[in-house]
């Protein structure tokens, strides 16, 4: 896997999120797909495995507007790891501006993420 940090994604814009591009703290990629070599600035989400967004100042954004923005990308995976409350959140299976599924972890347990990762995620150094 391949990722790139602070990449910059075009995506569709709406009303929560009416800006069309989110800068994830993370973006991963399949290593083979190549897709951050010959990538501008600002790149479609198109080929892009799983974003990750760890909560900072504005937290309401990362847990629902980006949340619905990188859904509307199609982007499979959206990790969001919310240091204040000491979670991690796993949303998967987009539709329309939102993802179906979601799997939540206290820092400290392991979350499994599926393939293409196919590995269970430590977050005990999340403490």
């Amino acid at each position: 896997m391949d990722f790139s940090g602070n990449k910059g994604l075009t995506l569709k814009g709406a009303e929560v999120f009416p800006k069309n591009h989110a800068i994830p703290d993370i973006t991963f990629a399949p290593m083979e797909s190549g897709l951050f070599r010959a990538a501008d600035s600002w790149m479609a989400c198109d080929g892009v495995a799983m974003v990750v967004e760890v909560t900072s100042i504005k937290p309401q954004t990362d847990r629902e507007a980006k949340r619905r923005c990188h859904a509307r990308g199609g982007i499979p995976l959206y990790l969001l790891v919310e240091r204040e409350a000491s979670m991690v959140t796993l949303f998967s299976d987009p539709a329309g501006d939102d993802y179906r599924r979601l799997l939540k972890r206290a820092f400290g347990d392991p979350l499994s993420l599926p393939e293409p990762f196919g590995f269970g995620l430590d977050t005990k150094d999340f403490l």
